[in-house]
């Protein structure tokens, strides 16, 4: 599963170097292998069912090919993962369930948290979500007024630096903040990335 996120993270820096290079087909041959993995492990008795889906998935790509509108499904992609991430950490910050940043951190932790941790991580999730939604329409509005260029220095570029700046100055931040639990960079991300959420 890991390896499976580390290509998917891939993807923002595939479609960056097919649209500067005017290579449109790399990123939605890259999406559409990544889709047809998902298929295939997708945990269906039925290979009729899955043989649907792939077909499905193969004859939209060729539909979307012949009629040239790569760059929309390009641009789409995006604003479909971040639309899944705001659900996803929406909904964690209801009552009855656990904040996202507050399940990571019991993994990180490896140890229940006390109610400061839990009170500090809720709010991270919170810093996150907003991140996300900040994103989501920075992707919408440089699509709607942007070259598809320009638009993929903002979404692929800029979305990895918003995502990298977050997640570094949160951990410096809980580094100065909970000094008795400081670990380091390398521990925090080996650490997460075993980490499964519920």
């Amino acid at each position: 599963m890991t390896k499976f996120v580390a290509w998917v993270a891939l993807y923002p820096i595939v479609t960056h170097i097919g649209i500067q290079t005017s290579e449109i087909y790399l990123p939605i041959v890259y999406l559409t292998t990544l889709i047809l993995f998902v298929i295939y492990s997708l945990k269906l008795k039925s290979w009729i069912v899955k043989g649907f889906l792939i077909t499905a998935v193969i004859s939209a790509v060729f539909l979307i090919m012949f009629l040239d509108k790569g760059h929309v499904l390009i641009q789409l992609v995006p604003v479909l993962i971040l639309s899944t991430l705001i659900y996803i950490f929406f909904k964690s910050l209801l009552f009855s369930n656990t904040p996202i940043i507050t399940q990571f951190a019991i993994c990180v932790d490896e140890k229940p948290l006390n109610s400061d941790k839990q009170k500090y991580t809720r709010g991270v999730t919170v810093v996150w979500l907003l991140g996300f939604i900040y994103m989501f329409f920075q992707n919408i509005i440089a699509s709607m007024w942007f070259s598809i260029e320009a638009w993929s220095w903002i979404s692929n570029a800029g979305n990895y630096i918003i995502i990298t700046l977050i997640m570094f100055s949160e951990f410096l931040y809980r580094n100065m903040r909970f000094k008795n639990d400081k670990i380091s960079f390398k521990t925090f991300m080996i650490r997460l990335s075993h980490c499964r959420l519920r």
